[in-house]
């Protein structure tokens, strides 16, 4: 998969900011409501407290959904959904975990259905922890959507052999062991990874794409943003996060490449000025290992005439670890106390996936302590030298 170069990048930017800014609607604001979507993994019944973990308590997951029921929320696939027609929300599950026939259980005595993405290469009849064939037909036979999530489980931004599997195999082996009952339409980047060119080679496969990022779904986009349910964030973030969808008007378009390498990212400003205490909220956990926690944006946010420019490169060695190089986020501001989506949710890249897979570079300490010590050995191996060659000597042979 080639990638465009960096100038070919930025042109497109500036190609897509006028062409928008010329539309007779750019200065309305968008329609109002959103989709929300949550995402679980594995379900245990006393899970580890583990910050980042994504097994979730039976108890846990009953309460939300007994959350939902209560406050009128219906499950809906996405092609069902029609923001701002009442209480929507998409349910979904990743990796196909043995434990997933329970909590397609408990979703059915609230009346609701998921999607369960599972990994083909590795439902078989004798996997291990995981869902077999004949498991998997079950839920689809019950109501619920059973889908493709990859191949083999390996990062799509990194792997063509991942990306050409999945397009080849995924749908064909998972329609083979589910008697052709598994869903054509619905498909999720393993780790929640992918590219423009990862997405539009998915995409002529499959209608809906569901990533890990943050924010509401507004029913149009192929990419779907999904909230992850994880161990160690407070789990109002969660109940506000779904009880917000219809309040959801976003004022930011992003105009960079969803998925795109750019240490700089544009978004075109619907309406007035933005809001004070621009925030960018991420999945991705910063340097303190937290999820869900945004960072104000301070100067690495700026606004020229209806364009916002933010900084990501510099955002992210302020915040996270220098080893991270995705980020899955949007940009939000507080009312209240709770978190408002100004933008969709998006991915980007500030270094190229592949280069991200390689080992990092020594740090300057590192580099620092490597020269001190070559210089002492090569001091050690002059003054050896010296010692035993005198200058001035007849060689030894006498000649």
């Amino acid at each position: 998969m080639l990638r465009p170069a960096p100038l070919l990048r930025c042109l497109v930017v500036a190609m897509l900011a006028l062409c928008r800014g010329a539309s007779p609607a750019a200065s309305q604001d968008a329609p109002g409501g959103g989709i929300p979507v949550l995402a679980w993994h594995r379900f245990a019944e006393r899970p580890a407290a583990e910050a980042g973990s994504l097994t979730e308590s039976y108890a846990g997951f009953e309460e939300m959904l007994a959350f939902l029921r209560r406050e009128g929320f219906r499950s809906v696939f996405p092609e069902q959904a029609r923001p701002g027609a009442g209480r929507q929300v998409i349910l979904t599950f990743d990796d196909g975990p043995e434990e997933s026939l329970r909590a397609a259980a408990m979703l059915e005595r609230h009346g609701f259905r998921g999607i369960f993405f599972v990994i083909p290469g590795r439902t078989r009849k004798d996997a291990e922890g995981t869902l077999t064939p004949a498991e998997a037909e079950r839920l689809a036979r019950a109501g619920h959507r059973v889908a493709a999530h990859g191949y083999d489980h390996r990062s799509m931004a990194g792997s063509r052999e991942e990306v050409a599997a999945s397009v080849a195999r995924s749908r064909r082996e998972l329609g083979q062991k589910t008697a052709g009952l598994a869903s054509p339409l619905d498909f999720a980047f393993p780790f929640g990874h992918y590219t423009p060119e990862v997405a539009r080679t998915l995409g002529a496969s499959f209608r809906f794409l569901h990533t890990v990022n943050p924010g509401y779904w507004d029913g149009r986009s192929p990419l779907l943003p999904r909230m992850l349910v994880m161990a160690g964030v407070d789990p109002g973030l969660y109940r506000a996060y779904v009880l917000g969808g219809a309040d959801y008007r976003p004022r930011l378009e992003p105009l960079t490449p969803d998925g795109a390498v750019a240490g700089r990212v544009a978004f075109r400003v619907r309406g007035d000025s933005l809001p004070a205490g621009v925030e960018l909220f991420a999945v991705s956990a910063d340097a303190e290992g937290r999820s869900y926690v945004g960072h104000p944006l301070g100067a690495s946010l700026e606004v020229r005439g209806d364009t916002a420019w933010v900084d990501l490169a510099a955002h992210m060695r302020r915040f996270y670890a220098p080893e991270r190089s995705a980020i899955a986020y949007a940009l939000v501001t507080r009312e209240g106390g709770a978190v408002r989506y100004l933008s969709p949710g998006v991915q980007n890249w500030i270094r190229e996936p592949a280069e991200a897979s390689r080992p990092r570079s020594f740090s300057p300490l590192v580099r620092t302590a490597g020269a001190v010590l070559a210089a002492g050995v090569l001091f050690l191996a002059v003054r050896a030298v010296s010692w035993w060659w005198k200058p001035g000597a007849p060689p030894a042979d006498g000649r």
